[in-house]
């Protein structure tokens, strides 16, 4: 599939205490929307077949639904959001998201509770919030994919989380690693552990997700470390994103991500993954090394 993606903001009503942009529920900020508009314009007719929203928060803006309203009148069949899901407990809000034609409502959750999760992104009530924006997307009949960022603080929980969002009739569980930067890597011994010490949690939460019969992805786990879990390391070749960060284009974001993120070891040179797999995050690797990893062989 082909789509362009579009860094909108980093504005956030959370605060997260691993957020990669480093967003904070304080920072304010606008849009140019004559160069976002000139993106979205001279790529309307290009085939892409969806415009993949991200941030920060993009609901927080106070113009974003005439963002979508744009998107809607190029034509471009749908939108997916990143999104922390909280102002979508406001069901007259979700619903005009949805007809401006946002169908796929990618929302973070990262607690089994109210405790949990709201300690992560620094505001109370956000987790009852995301909940409710979960449930009234599905009665909207828009498809919901979570996402789950493995931390420190959530390694015990996962397959609890998993169960909360079953619950939630979601269509699609993504379990991420950490990426340590921004305040992720200020963080970093705070909220970033070691792959090896998280693996069996993760596959049991996998296993979790299986056995009711739900969609599961894994994203950002070296595939040494997903040994007999490979089938569930999401795709991102199937996915051919254009991005436009604010001022800046890239043509492929799989490409870019896998070269500017991530690093290859001596280890690497002889796994079957080499020309696949980008490696290991490079921030991962300034603070735990190469110890943990090896090749897979044929």
């Amino acid at each position: 599939m082909k789509a362009i993606s579009v860094h909108l903001t980093d504005q956030c009503n959370n605060s997260c205490i691993f957020c990669v942009v480093n967003s904070h529920k304080d920072r304010r900020e606008g849009v140019n929307k004559k160069v976002l508009y000139k993106f979205l314009e001279e790529n309307s007719n290009k085939g892409y077949e969806s415009v993949n929203i991200h941030g920060g928060e993009a609901t927080v803006l106070e113009d974003f639904e005439e963002i979508l309203i744009k998107i809607k009148e190029l034509g471009y069949k749908e939108v997916s959001l990143q999104t922390n899901g909280r102002k979508l407990a406001d069901y007259q809000y979700a619903k005009r998201l949805y007809d401006y034609g946002v169908k796929l409502f990618v929302i973070s959750l990262h607690g089994k509770d109210e405790t949990q999760h709201d300690f992560v992104t620094q505001e109370p009530g956000s987790f009852n919030e995301t909940i409710e924006g979960i449930r009234n997307v599905k009665s909207l009949g828009g498809k919901v994919r979570t996402n789950t960022v493995v931390y420190k603080g959530n390694v015990d929980s996962l397959v609890d989380i998993a169960r909360l969002i079953i619950k939630c009739e979601v269509d699609h569980i993504n379990i991420s690693a950490m990426h340590p930067v921004g305040k992720a890597y200020q963080n970093f011994h705070r909220v970033t552990p070691q792959y090896s010490a998280i693996m069996p949690e993760v596959f049991r939460m996998v296993d979790e997700c299986v056995a009711m019969n739900k969609i599961v992805t894994l994203e950002g786990f070296p595939p040494c470390m997903v040994k007999g879990y490979e089938k569930y390391q999401i795709q991102w070749d199937d996915i051919h994103f254009k991005l436009l960060f604010p001022n800046l284009i890239i043509e492929d974001n799989a490409d870019f991500m896998e070269e500017e993120t991530k690093r290859q070891g001596d280890v690497c040179k002889a796994c079957i993954y080499r020309k696949t797999c980008g490696g290991v995050y490079k921030e991962y690797l300034e603070f735990y090394g190469w110890d943990e990893f090896y090749a897979i062989g044929d």
